[in-house]
């Protein structure tokens, strides 16, 4: 078993994140593009965050979130997670990326929606919540 210990790793072209490969040469995984942490209550407030410049409520649980360098393309996944802080009120929720009618609206290079839904499906604002990026 070997370490390798370095203070960067630099992909070979720009905009490309690096590649994790086995001892074979097969792909078994990439770099998050970004992620970030915030709080989604009134204004939201960035916890932490990587390739996150801000985040904007647009409407009850449903937020922009703009990233510091734009993707190569549009086709990224996001996944992530919201939790209400304390022992009020209902603390299910659903996070997903943002609804609209159009595809373009919900993902650009420079943007992604995300939304939190409570089991009924209305859209609400949450304490915690988190998202993460690949791809892209």
């Amino acid at each position: 078993m070997s370490t390798l210990s370095l203070a960067n790793i630099e992909s070979k072209a720009a905009n490309t994140p690096p590649v994790i490969k086995d001892s074979n040469g097969t792909e078994i995984g990439q770099f998050a593009r970004a992620w970030v942490n915030f709080n989604g209550r009134n204004t939201p407030a960035i916890r932490d965050s990587f390739n996150v410049s801000s985040v904007t409520d647009d409407a009850a649980g449903r937020y922009t979130v703009t990233f510091t360098n734009a993707m190569a393309n549009a086709n990224y996944v996001i996944a992530g997670s919201a939790s209400e802080l304390g022992s009020t009120g209902n603390n299910d929720a659903f996070f997903g990326a943002g609804r609209d009618t159009n595809y373009s609206d919900l993902h650009t290079t420079t943007f992604c929606t995300v939304s939190v839904c409570s089991s009924s499906g209305s859209q609400t604002d949450r304490d915690i919540i988190m998202a993460v990026i690949f791809g892209g």
